[in-house]
């Protein structure tokens, strides 16, 4: 079993533990894996993901990075692609793949915003945002959100 949480201290910047659980997680390991390999225990790691922003902003700047980079790969693929449907078109096998390596190319990074900030002030204001919203709402009148969200549609179809 790995080390507790106790004793736990950020001083500058993150840990050389917190570092390796990156590197490990952005390959795709668990949380379980993570701490076995860096020998700590596997709350610990699920804390680090869900409530230090610190090491979710060095995550998130870390998957960035790997996002960027394997949209690169992909379309150094697209001249391949394209001379491979060349080739390809008149045929019913191969084409349908080179196809949709061209489709995937054109995404140009229209999923990387999943993927979250890597500044850890931009993901403190963004959760100071959402709870700020849902204790708006949660002390609102059915009456008045009903009302609100038909404003809202009314703009929509208006535009």
């Amino acid at each position: 079993m790995g080390k507790a949480t106790n004793g736990y201290k950020r001083e500058h910047g993150l840990t050389i533990d917190q570092l390796n659980a990156i590197d490990l997680l952005i390959i795709g390991k668990t949380d379980k894996e993570v701490a076995d390999v860096v020998g700590i225990n596997r709350v610990t790691v699920t804390k680090w993901r869900n409530y230090d922003l610190h090491f979710q902003a060095e995550l998130n700047k870390c998957r960035r990075v790997i996002w960027n980079a394997s949209i690169d790969r992909m379309r150094a693929l697209v001249p391949q692609a394209i001379e491979r449907l060349e080739q390809e078109v008149k045929s019913e096998s191969g084409w349908k793949v080179a196809l949709e390596v061209i489709k995937i190319a054109g995404i140009e990074g229209c999923h990387i915003k999943d993927i979250g900030y890597d500044n850890s002030e931009k993901i403190l204001n963004e959760l100071a945002e959402k709870r700020a919203t849902e204790e708006l709402f949660s002390t609102t009148s059915d009456y008045t959100k009903q009302k609100v969200l038909g404003e809202l549609q009314e703009q929509l179809n208006n535009s």
